[in-house]
Protein backbone atom coordinates (compact mmCIF):
# COMPACT_ATOMS: atom_id res chain seq x y z
CA UNK A 1 0.00 0.00 0.00
CA UNK A 2 1.42 3.12 -1.44
CA UNK A 3 1.87 5.75 2.06
CA UNK A 4 -0.42 8.90 1.93
CA UNK A 5 2.80 11.20 2.18
CA UNK A 6 6.38 9.94 1.47
CA UNK A 7 8.63 12.86 2.66
CA UNK A 8 11.65 11.50 0.55
CA UNK A 9 10.04 12.04 -2.71
CA UNK A 10 10.73 15.34 -4.75
CA UNK A 11 7.66 17.57 -3.54
CA UNK A 12 8.74 21.31 -4.98
CA UNK A 13 6.85 21.22 -7.40
CA UNK A 14 3.74 20.03 -5.98
CA UNK A 15 2.21 22.73 -3.63
CA UNK A 16 0.04 20.32 -1.87
CA UNK A 17 2.22 17.72 -1.06
CA UNK A 18 4.71 20.77 0.15
CA UNK A 19 1.63 22.26 2.44
CA UNK A 20 0.97 18.45 3.77
CA UNK A 21 4.80 17.66 4.39
CA UNK A 22 5.15 21.27 6.65
CA UNK A 23 1.81 19.98 8.85
CA UNK A 24 3.29 16.78 9.55
CA UNK A 25 6.46 18.04 10.36
CA UNK A 26 5.17 20.91 12.48
CA UNK A 27 2.69 18.19 14.22
CA UNK A 28 5.77 16.34 15.08
CA UNK A 29 7.93 19.36 16.52
CA UNK A 30 5.19 20.49 18.66
CA UNK A 31 3.60 17.10 19.74
CA UNK A 32 6.94 15.98 20.68
CA UNK A 33 8.04 19.57 22.52
CA UNK A 34 4.81 19.67 23.66
CA UNK A 35 4.37 16.53 25.40
CA UNK A 36 7.85 15.79 26.38
CA UNK A 37 7.82 19.15 28.24
CA UNK A 38 5.05 17.91 30.11
CA UNK A 39 6.33 14.45 31.02
CA UNK A 40 9.98 15.89 31.81
CA UNK A 41 8.86 19.08 33.31
CA UNK A 42 10.29 18.19 37.21
CA UNK A 43 6.95 19.38 39.38
CA UNK A 44 10.08 20.25 42.11
CA UNK A 45 11.14 22.96 39.85
CA UNK A 46 14.42 21.46 38.84
CA UNK A 47 15.33 21.31 35.12
CA UNK A 48 18.08 19.68 33.63
CA UNK A 49 20.26 18.96 30.44
CA UNK A 50 17.02 16.43 29.37
CA UNK A 51 14.50 18.95 29.00
CA UNK A 52 16.82 21.72 27.55
CA UNK A 53 19.09 19.53 25.27
CA UNK A 54 18.24 15.80 24.96
CA UNK A 55 14.38 16.61 24.36
CA UNK A 56 15.51 19.49 21.50
CA UNK A 57 17.71 16.93 19.82
CA UNK A 58 14.41 14.47 20.22
CA UNK A 59 12.58 16.64 18.73
CA UNK A 60 14.88 17.77 15.77
CA UNK A 61 15.76 13.90 14.97
CA UNK A 62 11.94 13.06 15.20
CA UNK A 63 10.90 16.29 12.79
CA UNK A 64 13.94 15.12 10.31
CA UNK A 65 12.69 11.60 9.86
CA UNK A 66 9.19 12.76 8.68
CA UNK A 67 10.30 15.43 6.70
CA UNK A 68 13.39 15.34 4.59
CA UNK A 69 14.38 18.39 3.15
CA UNK A 70 16.47 21.48 4.32
CA UNK A 71 13.98 24.09 3.40
CA UNK A 72 10.51 22.17 4.79
CA UNK A 73 12.64 20.76 8.13
CA UNK A 74 13.82 24.12 8.75
CA UNK A 75 10.14 25.37 8.16
CA UNK A 76 9.26 22.38 9.86
CA UNK A 77 10.95 23.52 13.42
CA UNK A 78 11.12 26.89 13.36
CA UNK A 79 6.59 26.63 13.13
CA UNK A 80 6.62 23.99 15.86
CA UNK A 81 9.15 25.70 18.18
CA UNK A 82 6.88 28.90 17.86
CA UNK A 83 4.13 26.75 18.87
CA UNK A 84 5.51 25.30 21.88
CA UNK A 85 6.92 28.87 23.45
CA UNK A 86 3.21 30.01 22.66
CA UNK A 87 1.82 27.00 24.51
CA UNK A 88 4.26 27.69 27.50
CA UNK A 89 3.82 31.42 27.62
CA UNK A 90 -0.17 31.37 27.04
CA UNK A 91 -0.22 28.65 30.16
CA UNK A 92 2.23 30.90 32.21
CA UNK A 93 4.09 27.62 32.77
CA UNK A 94 7.15 29.63 31.23
CA UNK A 95 8.28 33.28 30.90
CA UNK A 96 9.59 35.78 28.64
CA UNK A 97 12.81 35.75 30.43
CA UNK A 98 13.45 31.60 30.58
CA UNK A 99 12.27 31.25 26.96
CA UNK A 100 15.31 33.94 25.97
CA UNK A 101 17.78 32.58 28.13
CA UNK A 102 17.53 28.63 27.19
CA UNK A 103 16.51 29.59 23.25
CA UNK A 104 20.64 28.85 22.35
CA UNK A 105 20.95 25.72 24.24
CA UNK A 106 17.28 24.71 22.65
CA UNK A 107 18.35 25.49 19.46
CA UNK A 108 21.51 23.86 19.64
CA UNK A 109 19.77 20.47 20.73
CA UNK A 110 17.54 21.33 17.74
CA UNK A 111 20.05 21.61 15.17
CA UNK A 112 21.96 18.32 16.11
CA UNK A 113 18.47 16.48 16.06
CA UNK A 114 17.66 17.43 12.58
CA UNK A 115 21.52 16.63 11.87
CA UNK A 116 21.53 13.21 13.05
CA UNK A 117 17.67 12.87 11.80
CA UNK A 118 18.63 13.71 8.25
CA UNK A 119 21.56 11.09 7.98
CA UNK A 120 19.57 8.53 9.61
CA UNK A 121 16.41 9.11 7.06
CA UNK A 122 19.17 9.25 4.29
CA UNK A 123 20.36 5.68 5.50
CA UNK A 124 16.93 3.77 5.45
CA UNK A 125 15.79 5.68 2.31
CA UNK A 126 16.50 2.80 0.22
CA UNK A 127 15.40 0.22 2.51
CA UNK A 128 11.96 -1.99 1.81
CA UNK A 129 10.75 -1.41 5.44
CA UNK A 130 11.57 2.26 5.65
CA UNK A 131 8.49 2.83 7.24
CA UNK A 132 8.38 0.57 9.76
CA UNK A 133 12.13 2.07 10.98
CA UNK A 134 10.88 5.32 11.05
CA UNK A 135 7.86 4.12 13.41
CA UNK A 136 10.25 1.96 15.72
CA UNK A 137 12.50 4.75 16.15
CA UNK A 138 9.66 7.67 16.61
CA UNK A 139 8.42 4.75 19.12
CA UNK A 140 11.62 4.28 20.69
CA UNK A 141 13.06 7.84 21.09
CA UNK A 142 10.11 8.71 24.47
CA UNK A 143 11.45 5.82 26.53
CA UNK A 144 15.08 6.89 25.98
CA UNK A 145 13.88 10.36 27.42
CA UNK A 146 12.11 8.63 29.75
CA UNK A 147 15.20 7.27 30.85
CA UNK A 148 17.56 9.54 30.86
CA UNK A 149 15.58 11.83 32.84
CA UNK A 150 15.10 9.15 35.30
CA UNK A 151 19.29 9.02 35.43
CA UNK A 152 19.55 12.59 35.80
CA UNK A 153 16.46 13.07 38.10
CA UNK A 154 18.48 12.58 41.77
CA UNK A 155 21.56 14.75 40.38
CA UNK A 156 19.15 17.39 39.21
CA UNK A 157 17.32 17.93 42.41
CA UNK A 158 20.51 18.73 44.44
CA UNK A 159 20.34 23.03 44.55
CA UNK A 160 23.03 24.21 43.44
CA UNK A 161 24.25 27.61 45.59
CA UNK A 162 26.18 30.52 43.47
CA UNK A 163 27.33 34.29 44.53
CA UNK A 164 27.16 36.86 42.01
CA UNK A 165 29.41 40.16 43.02
CA UNK A 166 29.19 43.94 41.40
CA UNK A 167 31.39 46.42 42.30
CA UNK A 168 30.43 50.12 42.26
CA UNK A 169 33.09 53.38 42.47
CA UNK A 170 31.89 56.71 43.78
CA UNK A 171 32.32 60.28 45.10
CA UNK A 172 31.91 60.27 48.75
CA UNK A 173 32.29 58.80 52.21
CA UNK A 174 31.39 55.39 53.35
CA UNK A 175 29.31 57.37 55.86
CA UNK A 176 27.47 58.96 53.16
CA UNK A 177 27.04 56.02 51.27
CA UNK A 178 26.02 53.84 54.14
CA UNK A 179 23.06 56.20 54.47
CA UNK A 180 21.66 55.77 51.02
CA UNK A 181 21.85 51.93 51.07
CA UNK A 182 19.96 51.08 54.29
CA UNK A 183 17.08 52.04 52.56
CA UNK A 184 15.29 53.58 49.36
CA UNK A 185 12.13 55.33 49.70
CA UNK A 186 12.08 55.12 45.52
CA UNK A 187 14.22 53.33 42.93
CA UNK A 188 13.28 54.20 39.44
CA UNK A 189 16.90 53.17 36.98
CA UNK A 190 16.66 52.36 33.00
CA UNK A 191 15.51 48.73 32.24
CA UNK A 192 17.17 46.42 30.62
CA UNK A 193 15.88 43.83 28.26
CA UNK A 194 15.35 41.37 30.35
CA UNK A 195 13.34 43.59 33.16
CA UNK A 196 11.08 44.70 29.99
CA UNK A 197 10.23 41.13 29.50
CA UNK A 198 9.71 39.87 33.25
CA UNK A 199 12.73 39.75 35.50
CA UNK A 200 11.89 41.23 38.52
CA UNK A 201 12.09 45.51 38.80
CA UNK A 202 13.04 46.69 42.37
CA UNK A 203 10.84 49.54 43.26
CA UNK A 204 11.63 50.44 47.07
CA UNK A 205 13.55 49.21 50.27
CA UNK A 206 12.53 50.10 53.82
CA UNK A 207 14.12 49.10 56.95
CA UNK A 208 12.43 48.44 60.51
CA UNK A 209 15.14 49.03 63.18
CA UNK A 210 18.96 49.17 63.04
CA UNK A 211 21.23 46.00 63.58
CA UNK A 212 21.66 42.51 63.89
CA UNK A 213 18.11 41.54 63.64
CA UNK A 214 16.67 44.26 62.05
CA UNK A 215 13.97 43.80 59.47
CA UNK A 216 15.03 44.85 55.86
CA UNK A 217 11.82 44.84 53.11
CA UNK A 218 12.35 45.24 49.12
CA UNK A 219 9.46 45.76 47.36
CA UNK A 220 9.36 44.79 43.58
CA UNK A 221 6.61 45.89 41.08
CA UNK A 222 5.43 42.42 41.51
CA UNK A 223 5.84 40.97 45.06
CA UNK A 224 8.91 41.45 47.62
CA UNK A 225 11.71 39.93 49.44
CA UNK A 226 12.34 40.36 53.10
CA UNK A 227 15.80 40.14 54.91
CA UNK A 228 16.93 39.53 58.47
CA UNK A 229 20.19 41.49 59.37
CA UNK A 230 22.83 39.04 60.24
CA UNK A 231 25.56 41.59 60.27
CA UNK A 232 26.20 45.24 61.00
CA UNK A 233 28.99 47.26 61.02
CA UNK A 234 28.17 50.93 59.49
CA UNK A 235 30.17 52.32 57.55
CA UNK A 236 31.65 49.40 56.39
CA UNK A 237 29.51 46.09 56.11
CA UNK A 238 26.14 45.09 55.99
CA UNK A 239 25.13 41.47 55.51
CA UNK A 240 21.60 40.38 55.11
CA UNK A 241 19.29 36.49 55.00
CA UNK A 242 16.55 36.09 52.74
CA UNK A 243 13.66 35.31 54.83
CA UNK A 244 10.87 35.57 52.66
CA UNK A 245 10.66 35.77 48.37
CA UNK A 246 7.38 36.02 46.84
CA UNK A 247 8.81 38.02 43.58
CA UNK A 248 7.06 36.06 40.88
CA UNK A 249 8.87 33.65 38.69
CA UNK A 250 9.60 30.27 38.10
CA UNK A 251 10.43 27.68 41.20
CA UNK A 252 13.69 26.77 39.84
CA UNK A 253 15.52 30.19 41.75
CA UNK A 254 15.61 31.33 44.78
CA UNK A 255 17.80 33.74 46.70
CA UNK A 256 19.60 33.08 49.84
CA UNK A 257 21.44 36.01 50.97
CA UNK A 258 23.09 39.28 50.40
CA UNK A 259 26.14 42.14 51.46
CA UNK A 260 27.49 45.25 50.90
CA UNK A 261 30.79 46.08 52.12
CA UNK A 262 32.56 49.38 51.82
CA UNK A 263 35.65 50.32 51.28
CA UNK A 264 37.12 53.73 51.25
CA UNK A 265 39.66 55.35 48.61
CA UNK A 266 40.56 58.69 49.41
CA UNK A 267 37.43 60.66 48.72
CA UNK A 268 35.68 57.79 47.04
CA UNK A 269 34.23 54.50 48.19
CA UNK A 270 34.03 51.14 46.41
CA UNK A 271 31.10 49.53 46.88
CA UNK A 272 30.64 45.76 46.61
CA UNK A 273 27.33 43.88 46.27
CA UNK A 274 27.15 39.98 46.78
CA UNK A 275 24.27 38.11 46.27
CA UNK A 276 23.76 34.58 46.72
CA UNK A 277 21.67 32.47 44.92
CA UNK A 278 20.01 28.57 44.99
CA UNK A 279 19.00 27.23 41.50
CA UNK A 280 18.13 24.02 40.27
CA UNK A 281 19.09 24.77 36.42
CA UNK A 282 21.75 22.36 34.98
CA UNK A 283 23.58 22.13 33.08
CA UNK A 284 25.72 24.43 35.47
CA UNK A 285 28.05 25.78 32.67
CA UNK A 286 25.50 26.84 30.50
CA UNK A 287 22.70 28.44 33.67
CA UNK A 288 25.68 29.68 35.67
CA UNK A 289 26.58 32.43 32.85
CA UNK A 290 22.71 33.11 32.45
CA UNK A 291 22.44 33.49 36.33
CA UNK A 292 24.65 36.07 36.62
CA UNK A 293 23.62 38.22 33.56
CA UNK A 294 20.21 38.47 35.41
CA UNK A 295 21.66 39.03 39.03
CA UNK A 296 24.44 41.56 37.83
CA UNK A 297 21.34 43.62 35.67
CA UNK A 298 19.64 43.81 38.78
CA UNK A 299 22.48 45.14 40.52
CA UNK A 300 23.30 47.26 38.30
CA UNK A 301 19.82 49.10 38.01
CA UNK A 302 20.07 49.38 42.15
CA UNK A 303 23.43 50.88 41.74
CA UNK A 304 22.20 53.29 39.35
CA UNK A 305 19.52 54.62 41.95
CA UNK A 306 22.60 54.62 44.59
CA UNK A 307 25.10 56.61 42.61
CA UNK A 308 21.99 59.22 41.78
CA UNK A 309 21.33 59.56 45.72
CA UNK A 310 24.97 59.91 46.49
CA UNK A 311 26.11 62.56 43.69
CA UNK A 312 22.65 64.57 45.00
CA UNK A 313 23.68 64.58 48.73
CA UNK A 314 26.93 65.59 48.41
Amino acid sequence: MKPILDPTEPVEEDDSNVVAAVVVGVLTAAGFGLAGFYFINDRSGSMGSVLFLLLPFATGFATALVVQGKKLLTASLLLGAIICTAMLLFTRMEGWVCVLMSSPLIAVGLTIGALWGAVVGKAIKSSRNRHLMTLLMLAVLPLFLMGANSAEEPSRRMPRVETFTTTLVVDGSRELVWNQLKTFDQIKGSKGLLMKIGLPVPVSCTMTGEGVGATRTCYFEQGHIQERVTEWNPPNSMHFEITEFDVPGRPWLSFKDASYELTQDGGRTLITRKTTIVSRLSPAWYWRRMEKIGVETEHEYLFEEVKKRVNGAR
